[in-house]
């Protein structure tokens, strides 16, 4: 009982603590990147997406060879790293819903700058900031890799991780406890964020493009200049870190063994094997991923009955119900009896647990859909079918590939479900990473950190895809 205390305590004082500092320290970047445009702002852009899909073992090593922290404050830098630029992206998106008529008739009538952000913009943010924050508690509470790796002791566990311990121990009554003990924490949080996540904030029947101005220190508040870079810094610090770190001849020496079709002594399999069973099982899951999302938003879309509506509510957050690490120990009873391959059992597993995200970003961006433009089509001749390919389709089309660029960076992520399959789904990158950190071998620790983190930043560019 004592341990099951200090646990659940540490979960949520580290929840709180990180979810509090990612929205307070992402606010004022949401609101710079809405009101400026200035150089390099498409590269800034790109990092802090990929920094929202970078897998947590990169995180780690980042955080450690920057920082040097590890226990608490590790931790919650880590957890700053990956989350704060997600808020950044959720409040963006959010900003860009923002009917500007209202502001501009608020400077009309005399409103400076921070009574428009205090009574109009901030009041239209509300609803998604509580949503986020009660998203990000529950991301944090339920973290796995980040604290096992940079905790070690009971005091920096999380449930997932005693879930985990418990099952591998073979205790799966105390697994289940503490499960049941998770259950009772996130599912009154989630009834709470699926009230806020279903409002939006006011639009326009017509978007407007927001005019941006250029920034410039002479002009606008220097503060602004110091406080982001100090933020860039903070967050880019940590990879320029590893890049530094890789400059050597040994990570070169590793990145040519890698193709030599060697068997490698640590895994057991040739190194290049590794690396396209990683992509594409990111890839199949992915476009599984997408395709449910998608699948469920436009039921949602069409749904009438309160009881259907609560139905697909459920069904969006079955998954973090169930958690990443219950996902594995369900998805390992598939590997029983030869029924399905190891593929096939990785490819659902992470389906399972990225579709909420995928239904998320797509869900955004259906909202926007106004039915008049569909009638609009046919009005002037379209077939409904061609209507649906010339208006709806690209509509939602940049929302498809945001969402399947968070699916595929996720699926590179070695999470809770990944650590109970272990081989039951093939080596992937995270796991050959963790062999090669148990074995001492740095050099190929950083090597694969470096392919994962290319992968990760190559996607990320996904987005910013803007429809014309």
């Amino acid at each position: 009982m004592h341990d099951a205390v200090v646990v659940f305590s540490f979960a949520i004082l580290q929840a709180l603590l990180s979810t509090t500092l990612s929205i307070l320290l992402a606010l004022p970047i949401a609101h710079f990147f809405y009101r400026f445009d200035f150089p390099l702002k498409r590269l800034f852009v790109a990092l802090a997406s990929m920094l929202c899909i970078m897998p947590t073992k990169i995180v780690v090593l980042c955080i450690t060879l920057f920082y040097g922290a590890t226990g608490f404050t590790g931790i919650i830098l880590a957890h700053l790293m990956l989350n704060l630029p997600f808020v950044l992206y959720i409040i963006g998106t959010t900003y860009e819903k923002i009917d500007t008529t209202l502001l501009w008739l608020a400077a009309d009538l005399g409103a400076t700058p921070w009574r428009c952000y205090k009574d109009i913009i901030f009041p239209l943010l509300r609803p998604s900031i509580v949503s986020i924050a009660l998203l990000l508690f529950l991301l944090h509470f339920s973290s796995f890799s980040i604290p096992l790796l940079l905790g070690g002791e009971l005091q920096h566990n999380t449930p997932e991780i005693m879930m985990y311990q418990w099952y591998n121990n073979g205790n799966n009554f105390l697994a289940l406890g503490y499960w049941v003990l998770r259950l009772l924490i996130i599912l009154p949080l989630f009834i709470i964020h699926n009230r806020f996540s279903v409002q939006g904030v006011k639009i326009s029947s017509l978007p407007k493009p927001v005019p941006r101005e250029i920034y410039s220190p002479r002009k606008y508040s220097i503060w602004w200049f110091v406080y982001c870079g100090a933020i860039a810094v903070a967050l880019v610090g940590p990879i320029v870190a590893l890049l530094y770190r890789a400059f050597s001849r040994e990570v070169f020496s590793f990145f040519g063994s890698i193709f030599g079709g060697v068997v490698d002594a640590t895994l057991g399999i040739v190194v290049y094997h590794v690396i396209i069973n990683s992509v594409l099982l990111a890839v199949v899951s992915g476009i599984g991923s997408v395709l449910l999302g998608f699948l469920i938003g436009s039921l949602e879309m069409r749904m009438k009955s309160k009881v259907g509506n609560a139905l697909i509510s459920f069904f969006t957050v079955f998954a973090f119900i169930v958690g990443s690490v219950g996902c594995g120990i369900i998805f390992a009873g598939l590997s029983y009896g030869k029924f399905f391959s190891s593929f096939a059992i990785g490819v659902l597993a992470h389906m399972f647990l990225n579709y909420a995200f995928a239904y998320r970003i797509i869900r955004a961006q259906l909202v926007l859909y106004h039915n008049d433009l569909h009638k609009t089509a046919q009005t002037c001749g379209a077939t409904l079918k061609k209507a649906v390919w010339t208006v709806a389709l690209p509509f939602v089309f940049p929302a498809l590939c945001r969402a399947f660029c968070v699916s595929f960076g996720l699926s590179l992520t070695e999470v809770g479900a990944g650590a109970v399959l272990q081989g039951k789904i093939g080596l992937t990158l995270p796991m050959a990473i963790r062999m090669y950190r148990k074995a001492g071998n740095e050099v190929a620790v950083i090597g694969l950190s470096l392919i994962l983190l290319g992968l990760a930043f190559g996607v990320a560019y996904g987005f910013m895809y803007k429809d014309a």
